[in-house]
């Protein structure tokens, strides 16, 4: 392999545990054609590691391990199999939905797949990994062989999506979280085909409503496939799942169906205009979730990411009812805990609600969070119990 040498600063990073190295850090031209490994260096020749390179990637260069490793078939599996067995030693309760591979944080970096049922979705952020997807998909069939196998696998690369396996009808699994059947489209759902890292939160949110004992009603906004809902909706009398998107809103009536679950209620709505509506009919429910999509996803939308997070917590806490529970969520990497807790607080004081937090929680474990690598960390989920202010 090659040898590219890095600067004093960029070694630092990667001495410290990142593995990624951005556009203008190495002087080798990168063009969208360039794909390849190579060896990297810092100033005095010291090895750092191998990496992936493809040029065309947001990230182009990915440390892929800290000794001179070739990118073969027979380290690949080795990662892989070592990805499997760590969803094997989790409390995964069952659920059949989970994430398979997560990226740099289980050593494959740009690569990320998610199980749903019998159907696989494979997401590629870098090109290198292509001729050996195939060994990849049958190494996890063979794992799942006993449970039912994998018979559809969708792969998404550069924002397409392409069956590898299987055909349209099959992209459509039903997966189980939690004791609960969901719907996932792996070709034309959300992300993936759903968002699967908030699945120990839903459990969280519910088992709080029933250990403060609140009864009544739940508000969902931006339900998406109904996560929250049809979990709040095993421990209270009624729930509202508002989404924009009809779509997600037939996803969430049909997956209530699939669970015999009467008591969901799904709205399609702007959720700043139905959070505008309750305030002005004064209506509020018992709980309340806020679990909006990504406000920031670069550091300089920070700013107005915030100003957006404020006002939707300042909405959503006005419709919570006394002695209620509050969730907020952020997936947003730019915005971080603190910041999330600072804007809650000023809608708290605004709103005139005393909020006590019981808990502060992340990502499933499933989704991996490497500490020296702070992109593996983004989902931040805090729990409130909510009164009026003294």
């Amino acid at each position: 392999m090659k040898r590219w040498k890095l600067s004093r600063k960029t070694s630092q990073r990667l001495d410290a545990g990142h593995v990624w190295v951005y556009r203008g850090e190495v002087d080798e031209e990168l063009t969208a054609e360039t794909l390849d490994t190579a060896l990297l260096v810092d100033e005095r020749g010291r090895l750092l590691g191998s990496a992936l390179v493809d040029g065309a990637s947001p990230v182009p260069v990915r440390l892929y391990s800290r000794r001179e490793q070739a990118l073969d078939a027979e380290f690949l599996a080795s990662r892989l199999k070592a990805a499997l067995d760590w969803r094997d030693r989790i409390a995964l309760d069952g659920s059949t939905g989970y994430r398979l591979v997560f990226s740099e944080a289980d050593g494959l970096p740009g690569l990320t797949i998610d199980r749903f049922g019998r159907g696989l979705a494979l997401q590629c952020n870098v090109r290198n990994y292509g001729e050996y997807l195939g060994a990849m998909v049958t190494q996890i069939q063979d794992r799942f062989e006993s449970s039912g196998g994998i018979d559809c696998v969708v792969r998404e690369l550069s924002g397409e999506r392409s069956l590898l396996l299987g055909d349209e009808e099959k992209a459509k699994s039903i997966y189980c979280l939690n004791g609960l059947k969901f719907e996932a489209d792996l070709l034309n759902g959300p992300k993936t085909g759903a968002f699967l890292d908030q699945r120990e939160n839903y459990l969280a949110a519910a088992e709080w409503v029933k250990r403060l004992r609140i009864e009544g009603r739940a508000l969902d906004l931006y339900s998406s496939s109904g996560g929250f809902a049809l979990h709040l909706a095993r421990v209270l009398d009624k729930v509202d799942a508002v989404d924009s998107s009809k779509p997600a809103v037939t996803r969430i009536e049909e997956n209530a169906r699939r669970n015999s679950l009467d008591n969901v209620r799904a709205i399609e709505s702007d959720v700043k205009q139905f959070l505008r509506g309750l305030g002005q009919a004064r209506r509020q429910y018992e709980c309340v979730i806020s679990d909006p999509p990504a406000f920031a996803k670069q550091a300089r939308q920070r700013e107005e990411a915030t100003r957006a997070y404020y006002d939707l917590n300042l909405r959503a806490l006005s419709a919570v009812a006394p002695a209620g529970l509050f969730v907020s969520c952020s997936c947003s990497r730019a915005v971080d805990e603190r910041d999330l807790l600072n804007v809650i607080r000023e809608a708290a004081q605004e709103s005139r609600k005393t909020l006590t937090l019981i808990e502060k929680r992340s990502q499933a474990l499933d989704h991996r969070e490497v500490i020296s690598i702070p992109e593996t960390s983004y989902l931040k989920c805090l729990i409130f119990s909510v009164s009026p202010s003294q």
